[in-house]
Protein backbone atom coordinates (compact mmCIF):
# COMPACT_ATOMS: atom_id res chain seq x y z
CA UNK A 1 0.00 0.00 0.00
CA UNK A 2 1.29 3.13 -0.79
CA UNK A 3 -0.86 5.32 0.87
CA UNK A 4 -3.19 5.70 3.32
CA UNK A 5 -6.15 8.52 3.34
CA UNK A 6 -7.45 9.38 6.89
CA UNK A 7 -10.34 11.65 7.26
CA UNK A 8 -12.12 12.47 10.40
CA UNK A 9 -15.57 13.13 10.50
CA UNK A 10 -18.15 14.87 13.23
CA UNK A 11 -21.59 15.46 11.67
CA UNK A 12 -20.30 15.78 8.09
CA UNK A 13 -21.28 12.88 6.53
CA UNK A 14 -22.43 14.83 3.13
CA UNK A 15 -19.13 16.44 3.12
CA UNK A 16 -17.14 12.69 3.65
CA UNK A 17 -18.92 11.59 0.69
CA UNK A 18 -18.20 14.32 -1.14
CA UNK A 19 -14.71 14.40 -0.71
CA UNK A 20 -14.48 10.45 -0.91
CA UNK A 21 -16.11 10.91 -4.38
CA UNK A 22 -13.57 13.06 -5.92
CA UNK A 23 -10.48 10.89 -4.64
CA UNK A 24 -11.71 7.81 -6.31
CA UNK A 25 -12.21 10.18 -9.52
CA UNK A 26 -9.27 11.34 -9.48
CA UNK A 27 -6.77 9.59 -8.37
CA UNK A 28 -4.15 7.55 -10.66
CA UNK A 29 -1.35 5.42 -10.39
CA UNK A 30 -1.00 4.98 -6.90
CA UNK A 31 -2.08 2.15 -4.48
CA UNK A 32 -4.44 3.74 -1.71
CA UNK A 33 -7.07 2.99 0.89
CA UNK A 34 -9.44 5.16 2.69
CA UNK A 35 -10.07 5.09 6.16
CA UNK A 36 -12.62 7.24 8.10
CA UNK A 37 -12.87 7.51 11.38
CA UNK A 38 -16.54 8.78 13.03
CA UNK A 39 -15.45 10.53 16.55
CA UNK A 40 -19.08 9.37 18.10
CA UNK A 41 -21.23 11.49 15.78
CA UNK A 42 -24.69 12.06 17.35
CA UNK A 43 -25.85 12.21 13.14
CA UNK A 44 -25.46 8.47 12.86
CA UNK A 45 -25.74 8.94 9.14
CA UNK A 46 -22.12 8.16 8.63
CA UNK A 47 -23.14 4.20 9.12
CA UNK A 48 -24.41 4.05 5.37
CA UNK A 49 -20.66 5.05 4.26
CA UNK A 50 -20.22 1.32 3.28
CA UNK A 51 -23.40 0.81 1.39
CA UNK A 52 -21.68 3.55 -1.18
CA UNK A 53 -18.15 2.86 -0.52
CA UNK A 54 -17.64 -0.51 0.24
CA UNK A 55 -14.11 -0.32 0.00
CA UNK A 56 -13.48 2.20 2.64
CA UNK A 57 -12.43 1.39 6.49
CA UNK A 58 -15.04 2.95 8.98
CA UNK A 59 -14.08 3.03 12.30
CA UNK A 60 -16.41 4.21 14.69
CA UNK A 61 -14.62 5.82 17.66
CA UNK A 62 -17.09 5.29 21.45
CA UNK A 63 -16.33 8.86 22.04
CA UNK A 64 -15.48 12.15 20.45
CA UNK A 65 -11.62 11.93 21.54
CA UNK A 66 -10.32 14.80 19.27
CA UNK A 67 -8.90 15.52 16.02
CA UNK A 68 -5.65 14.37 16.76
CA UNK A 69 -6.46 10.89 18.92
CA UNK A 70 -9.01 10.39 16.18
CA UNK A 71 -6.53 10.36 13.17
CA UNK A 72 -4.03 8.25 15.79
CA UNK A 73 -7.01 5.81 15.96
CA UNK A 74 -7.15 5.50 11.98
CA UNK A 75 -3.04 5.13 11.87
CA UNK A 76 -3.33 2.10 13.77
CA UNK A 77 -5.68 0.60 10.82
CA UNK A 78 -3.49 2.04 7.97
CA UNK A 79 -1.48 0.20 5.98
CA UNK A 80 0.50 2.34 3.86
CA UNK A 81 3.72 3.36 3.46
CA UNK A 82 2.83 7.16 3.75
CA UNK A 83 -0.54 9.13 5.63
CA UNK A 84 -2.71 11.68 4.45
CA UNK A 85 -5.06 13.48 6.69
CA UNK A 86 -7.43 15.04 4.99
CA UNK A 87 -10.27 17.17 6.21
CA UNK A 88 -13.64 16.01 5.95
CA UNK A 89 -14.39 19.95 3.94
CA UNK A 90 -12.22 19.01 1.31
CA UNK A 91 -12.33 18.19 -2.42
CA UNK A 92 -9.42 17.21 -4.22
CA UNK A 93 -9.34 18.49 -8.27
CA UNK A 94 -6.40 17.03 -9.62
CA UNK A 95 -4.22 13.32 -9.00
CA UNK A 96 -3.09 15.19 -5.36
CA UNK A 97 -2.26 12.03 -3.80
CA UNK A 98 -0.26 10.62 -6.57
CA UNK A 99 1.63 14.02 -6.81
CA UNK A 100 2.43 14.48 -2.98
CA UNK A 101 3.70 10.37 -3.44
CA UNK A 102 5.89 11.04 -5.89
CA UNK A 103 7.28 13.95 -4.15
CA UNK A 104 8.13 12.57 -1.35
CA UNK A 105 9.73 9.33 -3.09
CA UNK A 106 11.75 11.33 -4.70
CA UNK A 107 12.72 14.16 -1.44
CA UNK A 108 14.18 12.07 1.12
CA UNK A 109 14.52 14.83 3.42
CA UNK A 110 10.85 15.73 3.24
CA UNK A 111 8.97 14.78 6.00
CA UNK A 112 5.76 16.54 5.48
CA UNK A 113 4.13 18.47 2.62
CA UNK A 114 0.84 19.70 1.60
CA UNK A 115 -0.41 21.68 -1.12
CA UNK A 116 -2.23 25.01 -2.23
CA UNK A 117 -5.79 24.99 -0.52
CA UNK A 118 -8.71 27.19 -2.34
CA UNK A 119 -11.82 28.05 -1.46
CA UNK A 120 -15.09 26.97 -3.45
CA UNK A 121 -14.87 29.74 -5.56
CA UNK A 122 -11.39 28.87 -6.35
CA UNK A 123 -9.53 31.42 -4.43
CA UNK A 124 -6.33 31.20 -2.86
CA UNK A 125 -7.05 30.72 0.78
CA UNK A 126 -4.92 29.89 3.90
CA UNK A 127 -2.74 26.94 2.79
CA UNK A 128 0.64 27.01 5.52
CA UNK A 129 1.68 29.00 8.28
CA UNK A 130 4.98 30.92 8.04
CA UNK A 131 5.94 30.78 11.59
CA UNK A 132 5.10 28.70 14.31
CA UNK A 133 3.48 30.14 17.35
CA UNK A 134 5.62 32.77 19.19
CA UNK A 135 4.61 36.34 20.70
CA UNK A 136 6.40 38.20 17.73
CA UNK A 137 3.75 36.06 15.25
CA UNK A 138 0.79 36.89 17.77
CA UNK A 139 1.82 40.85 17.93
CA UNK A 140 2.16 40.74 14.69
CA UNK A 141 -1.30 39.69 14.04
CA UNK A 142 -2.70 42.69 15.98
CA UNK A 143 -1.53 44.71 12.83
CA UNK A 144 -2.85 42.29 10.65
CA UNK A 145 0.51 40.41 9.81
CA UNK A 146 1.95 43.86 8.36
CA UNK A 147 5.29 41.91 8.77
CA UNK A 148 4.85 38.99 7.00
CA UNK A 149 3.31 40.77 3.81
CA UNK A 150 6.48 43.00 3.80
CA UNK A 151 8.71 39.47 3.95
CA UNK A 152 6.63 37.17 1.62
CA UNK A 153 3.93 39.55 -0.29
CA UNK A 154 1.46 37.28 -1.86
CA UNK A 155 3.40 34.21 -0.93
CA UNK A 156 2.71 34.70 2.20
CA UNK A 157 0.15 31.70 3.39
CA UNK A 158 -0.29 30.79 -0.48
CA UNK A 159 2.09 29.53 -2.61
CA UNK A 160 2.30 31.12 -6.06
CA UNK A 161 6.21 29.92 -6.86
CA UNK A 162 6.11 26.75 -9.27
CA UNK A 163 9.01 25.03 -7.66
CA UNK A 164 7.84 23.38 -4.24
CA UNK A 165 9.19 25.12 -1.04
CA UNK A 166 10.44 24.37 2.55
CA UNK A 167 8.57 26.38 4.97
CA UNK A 168 9.78 26.81 8.59
CA UNK A 169 6.32 26.92 9.79
CA UNK A 170 3.95 24.39 9.49
CA UNK A 171 1.35 23.04 6.61
CA UNK A 172 -2.27 23.65 7.42
CA UNK A 173 -3.74 20.03 8.97
CA UNK A 174 -6.40 20.20 6.08
CA UNK A 175 -4.12 18.54 3.81
CA UNK A 176 -1.46 16.88 6.01
CA UNK A 177 0.58 13.97 4.11
CA UNK A 178 3.79 12.41 5.80
CA UNK A 179 5.51 9.44 5.74
CA UNK A 180 4.23 6.89 8.38
CA UNK A 181 7.18 5.85 10.27
CA UNK A 182 8.27 9.48 10.72
CA UNK A 183 4.99 9.82 12.21
CA UNK A 184 5.11 6.88 14.28
CA UNK A 185 8.65 7.84 15.26
CA UNK A 186 7.61 10.73 16.87
CA UNK A 187 4.60 8.78 17.90
CA UNK A 188 1.68 10.43 16.60
CA UNK A 189 -0.18 13.15 17.13
CA UNK A 190 -0.26 14.70 21.03
CA UNK A 191 -3.63 13.22 22.27
CA UNK A 192 -3.78 16.11 25.22
CA UNK A 193 -4.43 18.55 22.03
CA UNK A 194 -8.42 18.25 21.17
CA UNK A 195 -8.56 20.47 18.24
CA UNK A 196 -6.46 23.05 16.31
CA UNK A 197 -2.30 23.08 16.70
CA UNK A 198 -2.02 19.20 17.02
CA UNK A 199 -0.36 19.85 13.01
CA UNK A 200 2.03 23.01 14.63
CA UNK A 201 3.27 20.54 17.67
CA UNK A 202 3.31 17.52 15.57
CA UNK A 203 5.65 19.31 13.37
CA UNK A 204 7.74 20.76 15.38
CA UNK A 205 8.88 17.10 16.49
CA UNK A 206 9.09 15.76 12.81
CA UNK A 207 11.86 18.92 12.29
CA UNK A 208 13.57 17.38 15.02
CA UNK A 209 14.33 14.42 13.69
CA UNK A 210 16.00 17.34 11.07
CA UNK A 211 13.02 16.11 8.16
CA UNK A 212 11.24 19.36 6.08
CA UNK A 213 8.32 20.78 5.59
CA UNK A 214 7.27 20.99 1.82
CA UNK A 215 4.67 23.03 -0.03
CA UNK A 216 3.75 21.83 -3.68
CA UNK A 217 2.09 24.70 -5.26
CA UNK A 218 1.24 22.40 -8.22
CA UNK A 219 -1.14 20.67 -6.15
CA UNK A 220 -4.76 22.84 -5.24
CA UNK A 221 -7.27 20.95 -2.72
CA UNK A 222 -10.38 22.67 -2.00
CA UNK A 223 -10.83 23.65 1.11
CA UNK A 224 -14.42 24.11 2.18
CA UNK A 225 -13.15 26.41 5.49
CA UNK A 226 -15.29 25.73 8.52
CA UNK A 227 -17.45 22.95 7.32
CA UNK A 228 -16.45 20.33 9.65
CA UNK A 229 -17.15 22.87 12.52
CA UNK A 230 -19.70 24.20 13.74
CA UNK A 231 -18.67 27.87 13.42
CA UNK A 232 -19.06 28.74 17.42
CA UNK A 233 -16.85 31.33 18.06
CA UNK A 234 -16.98 30.07 21.83
CA UNK A 235 -16.07 27.15 21.80
CA UNK A 236 -13.01 27.78 18.99
CA UNK A 237 -11.57 30.31 21.14
CA UNK A 238 -11.66 27.80 24.11
CA UNK A 239 -10.11 25.45 21.71
CA UNK A 240 -7.62 27.44 20.45
CA UNK A 241 -6.61 28.97 23.71
CA UNK A 242 -6.17 25.72 25.39
CA UNK A 243 -3.85 23.98 22.78
CA UNK A 244 -1.59 27.17 22.38
CA UNK A 245 -1.04 27.15 25.83
CA UNK A 246 -0.22 23.47 25.89
CA UNK A 247 1.70 24.05 22.63
CA UNK A 248 3.97 26.85 24.81
CA UNK A 249 4.29 24.93 27.74
CA UNK A 250 5.57 22.16 25.80
CA UNK A 251 8.07 23.78 23.52
CA UNK A 252 9.12 26.72 26.61
CA UNK A 253 8.13 29.13 24.45
CA UNK A 254 8.35 32.91 25.85
CA UNK A 255 5.35 35.06 26.54
CA UNK A 256 2.35 32.71 26.73
CA UNK A 257 0.23 34.79 29.21
CA UNK A 258 0.25 38.11 26.66
CA UNK A 259 0.04 35.59 23.94
CA UNK A 260 -3.30 34.24 24.97
CA UNK A 261 -4.41 37.83 25.36
CA UNK A 262 -3.82 39.01 21.75
CA UNK A 263 -5.46 36.03 20.14
CA UNK A 264 -8.39 35.97 21.95
CA UNK A 265 -8.50 39.86 20.50
CA UNK A 266 -7.73 38.65 16.85
CA UNK A 267 -10.27 35.33 17.25
CA UNK A 268 -12.91 37.47 18.54
CA UNK A 269 -12.75 41.17 17.68
CA UNK A 270 -10.67 40.99 14.61
CA UNK A 271 -12.67 38.48 12.93
CA UNK A 272 -16.34 40.42 14.08
CA UNK A 273 -14.42 43.84 12.31
CA UNK A 274 -13.49 41.35 9.32
CA UNK A 275 -17.25 40.28 8.99
CA UNK A 276 -18.43 44.12 9.65
CA UNK A 277 -16.81 45.50 6.57
CA UNK A 278 -17.42 42.06 4.52
CA UNK A 279 -21.09 43.15 5.35
CA UNK A 280 -20.59 46.78 4.34
CA UNK A 281 -19.27 45.61 0.68
CA UNK A 282 -22.18 42.94 0.44
CA UNK A 283 -24.61 46.28 1.22
CA UNK A 284 -23.04 48.33 -0.89
CA UNK A 285 -23.38 45.68 -4.08
CA UNK A 286 -27.04 45.72 -3.25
Amino acid sequence: MDVSVIIVNYNTTQLVFECIETIYELTKNVIFEIIVVDNNSPDRSIERLNDVFPDVKLILNDKNSGFGAANNLGNKYATGKYLFFLNSDTLLISNAIFDFFQFMEKTPDAGVCGGNLLTKELKPTISFERFKPNIFNSIDKLFFKIFQRIIYGKNRRFLYSEIPKVIKGYIIGADFFVRKDVFEGVEGFDENFFMYYEEVDLTHRIEKLEYKSYVLSNVRIVHLEGGSQSGDIHNKLIWMTDSLRKYYKKTNQFGISLVIIIEKIDIVYINKLMLFIKNIKLFRKI
